[in-house]
């Protein structure tokens, strides 16, 4: 229970101080938007290449790990876009946001610091090998989306496809993660000078990540949209957890560290990039910023009772 604690307290603290932070006006918004850039740009992208550089992702033989919790992000997405649109009477885009914010974790920000703290470094190889998962989901949405707001206008398609290469391309995250997998199956090696610099850098990207999630939640709009943040909570702390054990465990039949790892990450609450591309393409706005904001402060205690009630392994 104390290395449980250990784990999961000190993360929300500092999401904590940074909404404290934000609701006092001590980091303006403008600063809260400054230090999401950093973050983003210059702390996470050199942590996570060098974690994917010194990782040979082929020699780990887990994919059908990988497949299976794609296969339960699917089922995930699907049924809350289609219950959103039955229950909200949502158009496509909002389908899609809606079911996008149901399977979506804040990885990044949240479960790569939670995996380490619970297993060590030993938690980041799930936690990298995840956020390929993004690249392809990431696609889907933005075609999607792009498909939806061209609507029927002569070339949509051919745009939505740009439009999707686009994004993935100015994605520092997904672009770093991509890089060291191809450093690390290329089995080139690092450079001292690289390795210490990437380290180094690295060291400020999850608390700093976790502070800048807990500055830009204050600055978020709850108001509206009760209904569809709701059930976007409902779906990504309870059904997608519960979908990828069940497939994890009992379809793929996965290592049961795997299978634990993944439910954890699943477990997690709504990712900002849900708040990004609602922003971006101005599509169900107000449900996502409730939604993040409700689902991140509820993790607390629902990723605190899924870990007493299935124990880390080895913790």
């Amino acid at each position: 229970m104390d290395a449980i604690l250990n784990a999961v307290v000190p993360l929300f603290a500092v999401i904590f101080a940074g909404f404290i932070a934000g609701k006092t006006r001590v980091l303006a918004e403008e600063w809260v938007r400054g230090l999401n850039v950093f973050v983003f740009t210059f702390a996470m992208p050199p942590m996570l290449f060098r974690l994917m550089a010194t990782t040979d992702v082929t020699a780990i033989g887990e994919w059908s790990f990988v497949v299976g919790f794609f296969y339960s992000e699917v089922l995930v997405f699907t049924a809350g876009a289609v219950l959103g649109g039955l229950l909200f009477r949502q158009r496509f885009a909002e389908m899609t946001m809606q079911g996008f914010g149901s399977c979506f974790s804040n990885g990044v920000l949240l479960a790569l610091p939670l995996l380490i703290g619970l297993f060590g470094e030993k938690g980041a190889t799930p936690a990298v090998l995840l956020f390929t998962l993004d690249v392809l989901l990431f696609s889907i949405v933005t075609m999607m989306l792009e498909i939806a707001r061209s609507g029927d206008r002569p070339g949509g398609g051919w745009r939505a496809v740009r439009q999707s290469l686009r994004a993935m391309l100015k994605n520092p995250i997904l672009m770093s993660t991509l890089l060291g997998i191809l450093w690390g199956i290329a089995g080139l090696p690092l450079p001292d000078l690289v390795d210490k610099s990437f380290g180094f850098i690295g060291q400020a990207g999850p608390p700093s990540a976790l502070f800048a999630l807990g500055a830009t939640l204050a600055y978020r709009r709850v108001a509206g949209s009760v209904g569809p943040a709701a059930m976007m909570v409902i779906f990504k702390l309870f059904i997608h957890p519960a979908v990828t054990f069940v497939i994890l465990a009992y379809v793929v039949g996965a290592d049961p560290f795997w299978v634990q790892a993944a439910v954890i990450f699943a477990a997690c609450p709504v990712g900002a990039n849900v708040y990004v591309f609602a922003q971006h393409y101005g599509i169900s706005v107000t449900a996502a910023s409730a939604g993040i904001l409700a689902a991140t402060g509820l993790s607390l205690l629902t990723v605190t009772g899924l870990l007493i009630l299935y124990p880390p392994i080895g913790v």
